[in-house]
This record gives structure tokens, C-alpha cells and sequence, in this order.
């Protein structure tokens, strides 16, 4: 006799594995420990923060209130501004600070020759104990909106404004002569550096009526440096508004002029897009006060 053989029961396929994606990191309340070495071992208030001064005021002050909501303890050794007019003060140098536990730190940005809308950098650096061989770093970023001189802002009205773009659409070096060197040649006559950039620069740059064509020179999408700015203030830019103000092209500035403020640009809002981060401030700007 042939056995009859049962027909086997089909068998569900073996469920797929599934491997769970590296979490994203997201903030942690501050008091609460958190295991996971993924997530952020310091947690900030904001990891930004603006400040409004008033007119003549000379320093910007921050606070960022810090947590340690890693297991162990941290151990925060030193902080960087990218640049010498930053000032931060630690509660103690080196700052340990228990699983939980946290403070202020108090920042200052002094702003001497400075104008117009800044952005300063911070960067702690610390340990994650008993790990004492790994330096890691956390950065804070610190705004700035200082509002102009007098002299930057101008008296034109609305119909003065728009009669002296048409002047200079045809002929940029137009804002030299006539009424317009009132504002762009007698106000610069004598200055130098900052108080130059005021009169001759702020008054277009740094207005709040700034024409849309007219550039934000804080954020300028090139590199700048000494040399550019020497450049574009020497002999503008053609077929665009801006004039040569080079007294050998027909403009009102002397070389010396130019050379302060070349340097006053490049002090203050330069743009090193491929260098990272400046490690050193560099001179302080002609006719500015000095930086400390």
C-alpha cells in the first residue's frame, strides 16, 4: 500500500528585518539626563540670540543659560569668539558641571567701530567625563543691530531720493557734484575709517530706504579682503551705481582715505568664505577706536 502523505501547511515567509535608521538628534529639556550619547551632552537656552542696542551704546551684552544632561560630568575648558571684540566669562575656568547641573554664561561684544547689522560666534569646548581625551565643540551665535550715526542716515526726502537715483543710473560719479555733494563729498571731506564710512558709505549701505539693487555689504555672497575693498572704493563698479571714489577717477577720497577705509571694511565685515572661521582679530581700523 502507498502511504498518503499529508500536503504540508504552506509557511508564512520569515518577516523581513528591520533596522531601525540612526536617530535624528533633537533638543532635550534641560534637567533631564539623557543616556544616549547621540544626543546633545549640552543643552542652550537658544543657540541664538540678537540684541538691540541704543544709539551711542558701546558693548552688547549676551547671557546663555546652559544644562548637562549627560550621565557623567562635563568639564567646559575654554571658549573662542572668532573674533578679539567677543568676550565670554565662565563661572570657573575649567567649569565642571554635574549630570543635571548647569549655568550662566555671561558674553559681551563691544562694538567700536562697528555699524549696521554683525554676527559674532562663540564656541565652547569641553569633555565628556570619564572620556578626557576627547575635545568636542558646541557654538552659540550672538546678532547684533547697531543702529547708524546721524550722519549715515541723510535729510533727502522721498522725491530728493528718487531724483538723485536717476542722476546716477546715467552717471554714477553724478552723486559728486551739485546738491548730491553734500551728502556724499562735504560730510566724508575730513573723515577717516569708521566716521568716512558713515558719511560716504552708510548714507546708501546702511539706509533704511537701501534700494534693492543697492548691496548688503554684511552679506555679500564673495570673498572679500583688503585688496577688494582698496579696489571698489578706487573705481567702482561699471554699469552699476556704485562711483569711483578715487580722487584720480574724479572722486572726492585721497589715497589715505581710501586706505582707512578699505582697512575699516576689512576689519569689520569682511568676507573669508573659504577660511572658516577667523582665529586672530586682526589690526584695529583707522580712525576707529581701538579693539580690545
Amino acid at each position: 500500500m502507498g502511504l498518503a502523505v499529508a500536503p504540508l501547511a504552506a509557511q508564512p515567509a520569515p518577516a523581513p528585518q528591520i533596522i531601525n535608521p540612526v536617530p535624528r538628534l533633537r533638543p532635550v529639556p534641560p534637567g533631564q539626563i539623557q543616556n544616549a550619547p547621540a544626543a546633545p551632552a549640552l543643552v542652550f537656552d537658544a543657540e541664538t540670540k540678537e540684541y538691540d542696542p541704543s544709539p551711542g551704546e558701546r558693548v552688547a551684552p549676551f547671557t546663555f543659560n546652559l544644562t548637562n544632561v549627560w550621565t557623567n560630568e562635563i568639564v567646559i575648558d575654554n571658549t573662542h569668539a572668532d573674533c578679539g571684540c567677543t568676550t565670554a566669562t565662565l563661572p570657573a575656568k575649567p567649569w565642571h558641571i554635574p549630570p543635571k547641573g548647569g549655568g550662566s554664561v555671561h558674553i559681551e561684544v563691544n562694538l567700536a567701530g562697528k555699524m549696521g547689522r554683525i554676527t559674532k560666534t562663540l564656541t565652547f569646548y569641553y569633555k565628556m567625563l570619564p572620556d578626557n581625551a576627547t575635545v568636542r565643540t558646541r557654538v552659540v551665535n550672538l546678532e547684533v543691530n547697531i543702529p547708524l550715526p546721524p550722519s549715515a542716515l541723510g535729510t533727502m526726502t522721498e522725491a530728493e531720493r528718487k531724483a538723485a537715483m536717476i542722476k546716477a543710473v546715467a552717471d554714477a560719479q553724478a552723486i559728486f557734484k551739485g546738491d548730491c555733494a553734500r551728502c556724499h563729498v562735504e560730510k566724508g571731506r575730513q573723515a577717516l575709517g569708521q566716521d568716512l564710512y558713515a558719511a560716504d558709505c552708510g548714507i546708501c549701505h546702511e539706509s533704511s530706504h537701501r534700494e534693492k539693487f543697492v548691496p548688503d555689504l554684511h552679506a555679500l555672497k564673495q570673498a572679500t579682503d583688503l585688496d577688494y575693498w582698496k579696489t571698489v572704493i578706487s573705481l567702482g563698479k561699471a554699469h552699476t551705481m556704485m562711483p569711483a571714489f578715487a580722487a584720480a577717477q574724479g572722486g572726492p577720497l585721497s589715497e589715505a582715505q581710501i586706505d582707512s577705509l578699505a582697512t575699516y571694511l576689512d576689519h569689520t565685515i569682511s568676507h573669508h568664505l573659504t577660511d572658516g572661521v577667523r582665529n586672530a582679530a586682526p589690526a584695529p581700523p583707522i580712525g576707529a577706536a581701538a579693539l580690545p
